[in-house]
């Protein structure tokens, strides 16, 4: 559970630090303690992807 949706994390702490990383809890609203016990739906993984996206300007693609 929310193996993908951690992966989005390390993506944005890598490109943006953790200031990156707050953006995405913020846009998501899921802190990656809470995403790291979430499913990684399709719909969740879709709201990860779109935020990655906004936040870094690089579309992660499927990090699955």
């Amino acid at each position: 559970m929310g193996e993908i949706l951690l992966k989005y994390y390390q993506f944005v702490g890598d490109k943006r630090g953790i200031e990156g990383k707050l953006k995405l809890a913020q846009s998501t609203r899921m802190p990656s303690s809470v995403a790291a016990m979430q499913p990684d739906s399709s719909e969740n993984v879709e709201l990860f992807r779109k935020a990655v996206k906004d936040i870094t300007g690089q579309d992660p693609g499927n990090l699955a």
